[in-house]
């Protein structure tokens, strides 16, 4: 098992809901908004499986993997998600810790030797659009009734979730002033908001 040098940032998160139907619109106003339009260069389908250890306090530790199934050759990512701290009101976005490390493909094996647990995977299918230091997801989460087999994926839900982010290495909370101006042009067809609380 080989790892890269770890990204260790904080992420300002921004999230809303648009239902299958109106996913349509909100891609086209995305195409007149950011830099990169739609294209199969930003379609993305991506499996994530979520391990989960307990920590030293009896709280669950979790750890994301993440590989693309358009790109098989790509590097797994193993990502690490803090809680939220969405609190602050003069805070315009939620604010969490990020640790994301390039892994190969055997990773999961490495987690459970560790005593991490398997705990559930999703597919998330969907696009994304690039706006100078901010990243847009509109995606849908499909789940999958048997463990490794892709065969009957279901959607969870006949929503797409929309994820306004910006990455940082440094606090910097006058940077979501821009998401907040961002997340304007998006309405009303998606209404972004703080999220309360995530693993």
């Amino acid at each position: 098992m080989s790892v890269s040098q770890h990204n260790n940032q904080i992420q300002y998160i921004l999230a809303g809901s648009v239902p299958a139907d109106n996913a349509k619109f909100l891609l086209n106003r995305l195409k007149g908004l950011c830099e990169q339009a739609a294209s199969s260069d930003n379609l993305f389908d991506d499996h994530e499986a979520v391990y989960s250890i307990k920590g030293a306090n009896a709280n669950p530790v979790s750890l994301r993997v993440r590989r693309s199934l358009l790109h098989p050759e790509a590097p797994y990512q193993l990502r690490y998600l803090g809680n939220v701290e969405g609190m602050d009101k003069n805070r315009a976005a939620t604010m969490r810790s990020c640790i994301e490390v390039e892994a190969s493909e055997n990773i999961t094996t490495f987690l459970e030797q560790l005593n991490f647990k398997f705990d559930y995977e999703t597919i998330l299918r969907g696009y994304l659009f690039k706006k100078g230091p901010l990243r847009i997801t509109v995606a849908r989460l499909h789940k999958i009734p048997q463990k490794g087999d892709f065969s009957n994926i279901q959607p969870i839900t006949n929503s797409y979730l929309v994820e306004l982010t910006l990455n940082t290495l440094v606090q910097q909370d006058s940077l979501c002033d821009e998401m907040n101006t961002f997340s304007e042009y998006l309405k009303p067809l998606v209404v972004l908001d703080k999220i309360e609380q995530t693993r």
